[in-house]
């Protein structure tokens, strides 16, 4: 399986081909928004080995953000890739999970952030962020400081996350849609809505 690190969109299309982690269809995204194309991130980080040594090649990249502390993830998608990347920038590493009932992220199994701790959110996949951002809320409550964000697969096209720089393994853009900006050829295709965050 290729490990090095595509240098072009074509390069990162054939990648994630390679690895089976790109799936075509009619999708809704943890946005809201719609696409035609959904990156199956489990394909990935069920090959921790190769993900190793791809989120190796970042960590220069992930140094010069300043000292990280903590990596913290959300769960579930996250999970994974956080342990991962917690071992390769030696910190310590923790979880957010959605509370079932207010939909909102929190820590939980005695997790804690201290004040003055610098933290990087890390993800598998984004395409707006928004899972991230929602992290920072309780960072800041508890007096922790956003060192960054890293994510194996950018597709938002964008180099930050709210105010924070991100550092990813590959960046893709396919076109996504608002509800009510559907392509036709698109809303024929009956849509699923694939991961666990509740839509809107």
């Amino acid at each position: 399986m290729q490990t090095e690190l595509p240098k072009s969109p074509e390069e990162t299309i054939e990648l994630l081909k390679g690895y089976g982690a790109i799936e075509e269809g009619h999708f809704i995204l943890a946005s809201g928004k719609h696409s035609a194309y959904y990156v199956k991130k489990g394909k990935l980080v069920q090959h921790p080995w190769e993900l190793q040594r791809m989120i190796e090649q970042v960590v220069p990249q992930l140094e010069a953000l300043g000292g990280i502390d903590v990596v913290l993830s959300p769960a579930m998608g996250g999970v994974p890739v956080g342990q991962q990347v917690g071992l390769a920038v030696h910190a310590r590493t923790i979880y957010a999970e959605r509370n079932p009932e207010s939909n909102l992220l929190e820590l939980k199994r005695g997790f804690e952030i201290k004040p003055g701790e610098r933290l990087l959110l890390v993800e598998d996949v984004i395409t707006t962020g928004g899972t991230l951002l929602e992290l920072t809320d309780f960072i800041e409550s508890q007096g922790g400081i956003v060192a960054g964000v890293f994510v194996v697969v950018n597709r938002s096209g964008k180099t930050t996350v709210g105010d924070y720089p991100v550092v990813s393994c590959m960046e893709i853009q396919f076109p996504v849609y608002e509800p009510d900006a559907v392509p036709e050829s698109l809303a024929a295709i009956p849509a699923v809505r694939p991961g666990t965050k509740k839509v809107g």
